[in-house]
Parts: C-alpha cells; sequence; structure tokens
C-alpha cells in the first residue's frame, strides 16, 4: 500500500466512514512505519480536535444532547451475525463513529471548562470510557508491546528496581508475558523478580522466583526459583495479563473512577483517570506471578493514562495514600512514612509492534494444548451433546476440549466463544450431584430471573476471574464465566436450551451445633426476620442486594443477613453483609483492637479494623456490617440501614 492510499484509508476512517477490515489493517500497518503517513494521521487528528473545540465554544453545557448521541451511536452499531472469519490483526480501536464521538466530549469538554470539569458530571465521562473499552474489545485480535517498571522502597537496600515487561496477546485467548529484573543487587542473597507467564486457551504457564514470605525481612528470601505449570478446567487460575493490553476487568464499571483530564503521552493523545489501588488491581498482575514484590495499601492512588482512541495504558503510576489509616498499616508492615507526593510504582509503554506475535510464543512449555474436537464428537467421547447458545452475538465458537483427568469436580465439557478479547467459556458437567453450585460460583450468588424463564446464580468479576452465572437443571449443570458486561452474559445465558431452577432446600442450607443457616432470596428474608426491616432505598455506588441468609435455632428465627455486592466487578468494592436480629447489648468485646465511634445520627457504634465489622444497637435490635471497607464507608452506609430498622417485635 503506497502513502496516497494509506492516507485516503486512513482519512476515512477518522470522517467515520467504513473501509473494510482488509484495508484497515494494511492502512495502520504502514502508518506505523512511515513516518510521513503518521504525521498525516497526528495531524488529521489534531484537525478535527480543533473544529471540536470551536464547535463546543457558543454552547456551554451539551452533556444532555452528546450523552444521548453516545448511547444512540452505541445502540444503532451492533453488528448483525456474521460468518466465521479468518484470525486478522487489526491496531486496537474503537469503531469510527463510536471512537470521534467520545474523543469529541472528551476534547471538547475539557478543553473549554466543559462539565467534564464539574464533580456533578465527572460519572459520565467515567462511563464514557466504559462504553470505550468495551466497545473496543472486540476488534482486538493481536497486541505486542514492552513497558519499564520502576519500583521504589522494596528495601532500605534496595530503594530502587527496573525491569522489562514484555506483553503479547494473540485471539482466541493466547496471553504471554516476560518480566526482566535488570536491577544490580547488592548481594547474591537477591534472587531477581524475573517471571514468565503463558495461557494457551485451557492451558497455563508460570515460571518465577518464589515470593517472599511475610515474615521475613526485606532482602531475606530464599535464592530459590519454582516453575509452575498447571492446566486449568474453568480459567486462568493466575491472573491473566489481559488489562495490560485493555483495561476490561479495570473498567467493568465506572464506579470509583475519576476522569481528571487529557493531555499526550509519548506524542498520543490521552485520558488521565485516578483510582485506588485496590480498584485497579487488574492493571498489575505481575505482582501476582513470582517475584519478591514491596506491598501496597489498598487505597494508594494510581494514574493511569489509557490511549484515547485504543484505550489501552501507555503509563501509570501509584502513589502513597494520605489517608491515615496508611500510617497504622506502614508500622504493621514494618515500613517507612512514605509522601503522598512520591511514586512509588511506576510502569510506562516503551514500544508498541504492529505486527501480530507468532503464534509459536504461547505454546506451554511441556505440555500439548488440549486438541479442540468437533461437537460431534462430544457423544462418543464424554456421552452427551454440550449445550450450545443459540444468540452468542459475535462471539464465535473457537475452542471445544474435554478437559484431561478425572477431577469429579471440574467440567466434562468446556466450550470458547470469543470475539477479540471478549470470551465467555461454557462448561458443563450432567452428572453433577455434590449440594452445591457447579463451577467456580460460591454460596453467595446473586438470583437472577433469565429472560424466557428459568433463574441462574450470578457472580461478579473477582480473583482473576470474569463474571460467572452457574444454572442447575434437572438435566444438566452449565457454568459460563466472561468479561462480557453482566446484561450481555446474561442474554447469552438465556439462549441456552436448558431451563434454569431454583435451587434444592438442602443444597442452600448449612446446619451445625443446633443453627441453620439457609440462603433464602432478599424478600423471603424480609418476610421472617422477627426484627421488622426494610431494605435500603439506595445503596454505595454499584451495589446491589446479592441475596440473603435466614439464621435459626431450636427457637425458630434468630436473625437475618443481607449481603451487598456490586454488579460488575468486586474489584469496585468487596462484599457487604449486613445482619440484623433482636437485642439491646452488644456481643462481648472479642478483640483487644475495638474502638468507640459515633454514627451521624449519634448513635454509639463499635468498630473492630481486625474484622472490618462495625456493630451497634437500635431500637432494640442488634445490627452489624462486615466487609472489607473502610470505616468511612461502613459509617456512610450505617445511615442508609440503620433508618429501615423498625425495632424488635413482641
Amino acid at each position: 500500500m503506497n502513502c496516497e492510499r494509506a492516507q485516503a484509508v486512513l482519512s476515512a476512517g477518522l470522517d467515520g466512514e467504513g473501509s473494510s477490515d482488509r484495508l484497515s489493517a494494511a492502512a495502520d500497518h504502514h502508518a506505523a512505519t512511515c513516518a510521513r503517513c503518521r504525521a498525516f494521521e497526528q495531524g488529521a487528528e489534531r484537525l478535527r480536535t480543533s473544529l471540536r473545540i470551536r464547535e463546543a465554544e457558543p454552547v456551554p453545557d451539551l452533556v444532555g444532547s452528546i450523552m444521548t448521541k453516545v448511547a444512540s451511536e452505541t445502540e444503532t452499531r451492533r453488528r448483525p451475525q456474521r460468518a466465521p472469519r479468518p484470525a486478522r490483526h487489526r491496531s486496537p480501536g474503537l469503531t469510527p463513529v463510536v471512537a470521534a464521538t467520545i474523543a469529541g466530549i472528551m476534547a471538547g469538554s475539557v478543553v473549554v471548562g466543559g462539565p467534564w470539569q464539574r464533580d456533578s458530571t465527572r460519572l459520565i465521562a467515567a462511563a464514557a470510557v466504559v462504553t470505550g473499552v468495551r466497545e473496543t474489545a472486540p476488534t482486538l485480535d493481536a497486541f505486542a508491546a514492552s513497558y519499564a517498571i520502576t519500583e521504589r522502597g522494596l528495601s532500605p537496600d534496595v530503594q530502587e528496581r527496573r525491569m522489562r515487561m514484555d506483553v503479547a496477546f494473540l485471539a482466541p485467548q493466547r496471553f504471554r508475558m516476560d518480566v526482566h529484573d535488570l536491577t544490580a543487587y547488592p548481594s547474591s542473597r537477591w534472587t531477581p523478580s524475573d517471571s514468565t507467564f503463558v495461557a494457551d486457551g485451557s492451558s497455563t504457564y508460570r515460571s518465577g522466583a518464589t515470593g517472599c514470605p511475610a515474615d521475613l525481612p526485606a532482602g531475606g528470601c530464599p535464592p530459590t526459583r519454582t516453575s509452575i505449570t498447571q492446566r486449568s478446567s474453568y480459567s486462568a487460575q493466575a491472573p491473566a495479563p489481559a488489562d495490560l493490553v485493555l483495561p476490561l476487568t479495570t473498567f467493568s464499571s465506572s464506579d470509583g473512577i475519576e476522569v481528571v483530564r487529557t493531555g499526550r503521552v509519548d506524542g498520543r493523545s490521552a485520558i488521565l483517570v485516578r483510582l485506588t489501588f485496590a480498584r485497579a488491581r487488574a492493571l498489575f498482575p505481575f505482582l501476582e506471578l513470582g517475584g519478591n514484590w514491596r506491598p501496597f495499601f489498598d487505597d494508594d492512588r494510581v494514574d493511569l493514562w489509557l490511549d484515547r482512541t485504543s484505550w489501552f495504558p501507555l503509563h501509570y503510576t501509584v502513589f502513597p495514600s494520605s489517608d491515615p489509616a496508611r500510617r497504622s498499616w506502614e508500622l504493621r508492615f514494618g515500613r517507612p512514612a512514605e509522601a503522598p507526593d512520591e511514586p512509588i510504582l511506576d510502569v510506562r509503554l516503551t514500544s508498541l509492534d504492529p505486527t501480530p506475535p507468532d503464534p509459536a510464543a504461547f505454546d506451554v512449555p511441556g505440555w500439548s494444548s488440549a486438541r479442540t474436537l468437533p461437537l460431534s464428537e462430544f457423544p462418543r467421547r464424554v456421552g452427551y451433546l454440550p449445550v450450545t447458545p443459540t444468540s452468542p452475538g459475535d462471539l464465535e465458537l473457537s475452542s471445544a476440549v474435554v478437559p484431561p483427568g478425572d477431577d469429579p469436580d471440574a467440567p466434562r465439557s468446556v466450550l470458547l466463544y470469543t470475539d477479540g478479547m471478549a470470551y465467555v467459556r461454557i462448561g458443563e458437567r450432567p452428572d453433577w450431584s455434590r449440594p452445591t453450585l457447579f463451577g467456580p460460583v460460591d454460596d453467595a450468588a446473586q438470583q437472577v430471573d433469565l429472560v424466557g424463564g428459568g433463574v441462574g446464580y450470578y457472580e461478579p468479576a473477582s480473583d482473576g476471574l470474569g463474571r460467572r452465572l452457574a444454572i442447575h437443571s434437572s438435566g444438566t449443570n452449565v457454568f459460563l464465566e466472561s468479561n462480557l458486561p453482566r446484561a450481555q452474559l446474561l442474554a447469552l445465558a438465556a439462549s441456552l436450551p436448558i431451563r434454569g431452577e431454583i435451587l434444592p432446600r438442602a443444597w442452600r442450607t448449612l446446619s451445625g451445633s443446633g443453627i441453620s443457616i439457609e440462603r433464602v432470596a432478599p424478600s423471603e428474608a424480609l418476610a421472617r426476620s422477627r426484627v421488622p426491616v426494610e431494605l435500603p432505598a439506595t445503596l454505595p455506588a454499584g451495589y446491589v442486594v446479592a441475596s440473603a441468609d435466614v439464621v435459626s435455632d431450636s427457637t425458630g428465627v434468630t436473625g437475618v443477613s443481607f449481603i451487598f455486592r456490586q454488579r460488575e466487578s468486586d474489584a469496585a468494592g468487596a462484599p457487604i453483609v449486613w445482619h440484623v436480629q433482636a437485642g439491646d447489648t452488644l456481643p462481648p468485646t472479642s478483640s483487644a483492637g475495638q474502638f468507640r465511634v459515633v454514627l451521624p445520627d449519634g448513635t454509639t457504634a463499635r468498630w473492630t479494623p481486625d474484622r472490618d465489622q462495625l456493630e451497634w444497637i437500635a431500637d432494640g435490635a442488634y445490627l452489624s456490617l462486615q466487609g472489607q471497607s473502610s470505616l468511612a464507608a461502613m459509617l456512610d452506609l450505617a445511615t442508609r440501614v440503620g433508618s429501615h430498622v423498625q425495632g424488635s417485635s413482641p
């Protein structure tokens, strides 16, 4: 492709005019290696941005009409089902219409002091970023890049470490991450934090230095290395570096994300967002995959620069939190006080390779990846034909495997549907007989109604796994695991040719020591509670009432509990349990580290940091909130739930 042709295709793309995948890929590849065409593309983008800014100047607040347009563009561009396609490479990016619309909102609003500059509308900005990331996922088939990592404060002997990280992705669902420790250590007792992670479908490989146990002093780790090779039946049991390519998990929802401003990073148009380390944990998979790393406080601040068109992370930096609670955390870890304006971890994109990675790079050492079978082979191999969705949308079946081994908890079949980085994994086991949900879904899952009838049990993304849904029926048991948004996952699940049933009561009840705990729908817990109680009208951002428990003894119901959980990802906030029972005194003190606090209504409560538990008495009822949340978050939630307890009944 010559420069004239490439510039015509690039210009058409910026103007929202569609080109074929082949032409777009060829133009992108040409521009990546041609300084003239790259300058043309950047100049055209600057021109479009300046025009959008000038259009926004006469109108002080266009947020309503602009966001309506974004919603309309997103809805109208939903693509029809397409025939199976060969593997392709496209530079990561939005479709032109959506990319240009959102880029215009960001440029116009931020530069001219528009609605994104006001706290009241920052949620709109974050929602636009979330939409952009989700829209990009199906378009991304290949990625290869290198990053420079700088870590500070590991120990007094090693104040700063430098590393190089290479990341690669190739559809469907193949990842590789290599961390090369470039630090000059003061002595041989230090083991470099080199590590390798490879994921090829259901097979994974990990190799790296053993992490340092928490009770050893910094620099005292034994110089040993452990190679970990594993094959997973459900999903990668290590955190795959997917968010380094496209932060789907990090931006699973807009809760807890602040859009700060736009700018340029290494010549790229970018957006700066701010979030906590706990919220951004998926961006740091290398911390979990081997080697010795410094600890981080959950509320440490992460400043993240995203490419404004393709949404991949360009540069992100961790700063110590200014929260006074961090000081007690520092003392617990034996660490010195760290200034909030001094970076402690920095990750910067240094190079981006426009060519697709070699498929051989994703071969798992020492293993042969599970062979994909035609669906027609499954009745002979496992005795049944796996259920398949009748409406998978743009997702295509990329692999169908029989997991090796005879693990009774593993599925008998696993189907993987993909579209770029978007995926759904469906595991099935017709002979499942254990009295619990099948798959990586726990008992606190939310019972949800599926369109067309039946129920499923849903959990948000957490612990290296995507969103999950388990379906129990008389004929089979399946689970779905995916990085699709909740609504899309539930819609796809509803197209499976099975009808989900409510779990048998025996599966939902735990008994022992004269006490039984039964998992029920929240409405049933409200009806059976001895203390008249209502659910709060509002919950913290992103939370829903996921499920409930009824606690009983020989005298009948003694208390009820409600589990509040995030809709999309536990990264946006840990589950919180609200317990209510009759009582006029707090239980005996159980920890030396308990403190008196005062609720906004003047009620005295007890805070136990070791258990993240807040307890108080109100109108003859004992109430408690428990979850991995800060005291400030618990006090806020206490004001929402406290007014909904009406006192114990006779």
